[in-house]
């Protein structure tokens, strides 16, 4: 918006780095966090950053902080695994790094995406106390530390579409 003097949003996806011009493709986030390794996590995410805004991004899109629970999951390997704990540590310390570099950080998919080829149509059933105990915590840890964006799930969640499910809002 120019009259407002806030400039555009330059994007760039993707959970093993910035994916436009000449970057650095780092390992998948898979297997970054087999190392358990949150200092070697927020380099990485120290790099991503410093490559973001080298190529014009100011908002990154590859913070996928999915739980993997599906065998049809087709991007598991973007993600940090299937511990909650794990996964909220790794995402937090890449995203405290990215977003030192004046990148937006968003996480994604928010919540319960654990599959790929159905996405739009499957409706994952979850009692509550299942959902705050296991499918929320990481992306909660996110917000708490200051994620600047999250990007809702293309599935529903117990009958409703993610966009606009109130009780996930």
């Amino acid at each position: 918006n120019e009259r407002l003097g806030i400039p555009p949003l330059g994007f760039s996806d993707g959970p093993r780095g910035i994916i436009c011009g000449r970057s650095t493709s780092f390992p998948v986030s898979m297997a970054r966090a087999a190392t358990w390794d949150t200092e070697l996590e927020g380099r990485v995410g120290d790099v991503i950053g410093k490559e973001a805004r080298a190529q014009g991004a100011n908002y990154w899109g590859g913070l996928c902080i999915n739980l993997v629970r599906h065998p049809s999951m087709g991007r598991a390997e973007e993600s940090y695994g299937e511990d909650p704990w794990l996964m909220g540590e790794m995402a937090v310390a890449v995203m405290e790094a990215v977003q030192r570099h004046n990148v937006m950080a968003c996480a994604k998919h928010y919540a319960c995406n654990s599959i790929e080829n159905a996405r739009f149509k499957v409706d994952v059933q979850v009692d509550e106390r299942t959902l705050h105990e296991v499918y929320l915590p990481h992306f909660k840890r996110a917000v708490e530390e200051g994620v600047a964006a999250v990007m809702s799930a293309y599935n529903s969640v117990n009958g409703e579409w993610c966009g606009q499910n109130r009780a996930l809002l």
